[in-house]
């Protein structure tokens, strides 16, 4: 059948055409060419409406129990929901409480995962990627922004590796005192003799017989730079090394450090253990770099951020004298105090031994202070009873609060606020915890003497032992944005490891233990260069103002690039797919 000849729309031509091969008319047509201009517009297929009518009724149509699901699924944190919790939660707390006549009808759990699916959840398997949750935290955003300002500063004094061959652009130096910074990034990891591949090649459906669980530990400590790759000395210079005479050696030549694990055999791995490696791993980076300044990358975990005994901790503290308390050492009253003439003082943290004997704390000579008397010292304690109207506490409830703590506790407080015309009824989460709303006392600097005493600005500019030492042997250590992984290139190296060693492994200690050396220096120098340059791409990205979604999109599409270029921002807006 030819085609009306007063068409001469080609869109239009070529759409009838293809309807009429199908055996479809002039509506199916005009769909085709709404679906052309949709994605030339937005470079992907429209959502499916399929089931988005509303021709069934359901319990979900009612504004309040919709906002009070919506509520109690926003308490729970990522990867917690499931339909049984909430067919829970609905039955037995939210229908109650709001006194709606069912007729004795409730939900099963085919209909909740149905409403999960309205709600637009989606049951999906977990991978590793990047963590959303805390990326927009504020004090996550407010120190990750200063952090990649101190990188940009940086980047000036550091080598520059551009284009796809990876061309080397030294930094120039303009100032006499002006170094050569070379970043290195270091990390910790895991390897388990047990953990192999999750897909194998069989015959016939039989399936290879493996012992259960993951198996004997292997953990591993590096570093890596830029420039090399892995730090440690080339063939070359261990040649040069071995010349030289016993006593002016270095006494390793590789930083890496390898131990297994366990409570009868290498212990496990500690803030020690790890000062005990940077004293060899100084001495490698200066004979490899002299002249340069290392800039030393760790991420936020227990044992980078672990003090020196003698160190300033309020939670470390008792509130009164003596008992079981760390001695911390000396130091002065800031000039920050309410008292003028207190400013600049000399505090000890430990009573003197020579006391007279009618001193108040006669009793407690050679021990330490609590934080009672150290307050009392800065003029602070009666300070903080004026403030609070009643005697101060060591530790209010806020403080002892961990940090998964408080973050279902804004999830609360972001979730009270979805629906403010709901009753003012007491819901309970399934831990059986009330929502209820923050103290605004706990929220404040004075709500108790250890929350005082670390907002004191000799309390805060305690420094870990790692940075302690690096800083002392003229290097510079920096620690990596909390939930920013993506930052950190031996993330990378470590995922290009373990797939191989996973295909390798056969589950026996003694092959794990000979074969991952060889496949961590397998890893060549270009290969961590490219993972260098995906990280300074996500830093850049970051720093451009994006948001973790954004984020990810730049860095996929620019897969070749060290920065992400000012036109991205021209093409984020298909993230969001208006209509």
């Amino acid at each position: 059948m030819k085609l009306n000849p007063r068409i001469k729309n080609p869109a239009q031509r070529a759409s009838i055409s293809i309807a009429r091969s199908v055996g479809k008319g002039p509506y199916f047509a005009r769909q085709l060419r709404h679906l052309r201009l949709y994605v030339y517009r937005f470079g992907t297929l429209p959502p499916n409406r399929s089931g988005k009518h509303h021709a069934h009724p359901s319990l979900l149509d009612n504004e309040h129990i919709s906002i009070a699901v919506r509520r109690y699924l926003t308490i729970l944190a990522d990867g917690e929901i499931t339909p049984l919790k909430l067919m829970k939660q609905v039955n037995d707390v939210i229908i109650p409480n709001l006194g709606l006549s069912l007729g004795g009808s409730t939900i099963c759990e085919d209909t909740a995962r149905r409403w999960l699916r309205k709600l637009g959840y989606e049951r999906r398997l977990v991978t590793k990627s990047a963590y959303v949750d805390g990326h927009e935290r504020p004090d996550v955003v407010e120190y990750r922004k200063k952090f990649l300002k101190e990188i940009q500063y940086l980047e000036t004094y550091r080598t520059q590796y551009e284009g796809e061959n990876l061309d080397p652009i030294s930094p120039i130096l303009y100032g006499p005192g002006e170094k050569r910074h070379i970043a290195v990034f270091q990390d910790e990891s895991i390897f388990h003799v047990g953990d192999l591949t999750k897909r194998v090649w069989v015959r016939n459906g039989r399936m290879p017989l493996r012992k259960k669980g993951q198996g004997r530990a292997i953990h591993v400590s590096d570093f890596i730079v830029e420039d090399t790759g892995r730090l440690c000395l080339s063939p070359e210079q261990i040649h040069e090394q071995d010349t030289l005479p016993s006593e002016q050696r270095l006494p390793c030549y590789d930083a890496r450090e390898i131990i297994y694990p366990g409570k009868n055999y290498d212990g496990y791995w500690t803030s020690e253990k790890l000062l005990h490696q940077l004293e060899h791993v100084v001495k490698i980076f200066d004979y490899m770099f002299p002249g340069c300044t290392g800039d030393f990358y760790f991420d936020h975990s227990t044992g980078h951020e672990a003090y020196a005994p003698d160190a300033l901790n309020a939670r470390e503290m008792n509130v009164k004298p003596g008992g079981n308390q760390r001695r911390m050492h000396a130091t002065t009253i800031p000039m920050d105090n309410p008292h003028p003439e207190l400013r600049g003082q000399r505090q000890e943290m430990v009573f003197p031994t020579n006391l007279p004997a009618d001193h108040k704390y006669y009793k407690f000579r050679g021990e330490p202070k609590g934080m009672q008397v150290v307050l009392e010292e800065r003029g602070l304690y009666e300070h903080i009873r004026e403030m609070n109207g009643r005697k101060p506490v060591g530790i209010c409830e806020n403080c002892k609060m961990s940090q998964k703590t408080r973050d279902k506790k804004a999830r609360e407080e972001a979730a009270a606020k979805i629906g403010t015309d709901e009753d003012d009824g007491q819901w309970e989460d399934d831990d059986g915890a009330e929502d209820c709303d923050v103290d605004p006392v706990s929220t404040s600097t004075h709500c108790c003497m250890t929350r005082v005493l670390s907002l004191q600005a000799n309390f805060r500019s305690e420094k870990p032992m790692i940075q302690l030492f690096l800083e002392a042997a003229g290097h510079s250590c920096y620690f990596i944005p909390k939930f920013h992984c993506e930052f950190n290139p031996i993330e990378m190296y470590w995922g290009w490891v373990k797939r191989r060693f996973r295909c390798l492994a056969d589950g026996t200690f003694k092959t794990g233990k000979e074969l991952l050396p060889t496949l961590l220096d397998s890893c060549e120098t270009r290969i961590i260069r490219a993972f260098f340059r995906k990280s300074w791409r996500y830093m850049d990205a970051y720093s451009k103002g994006l948001n973790v979604k954004q984020v990810e999109f730049a860095v996929k599409k620019y897969t070749s690039h060290r920065r992400i270029p000012r036109s991205i921002m021209m093409n984020v807006g298909i993230l969001e797919n208006p209509n």
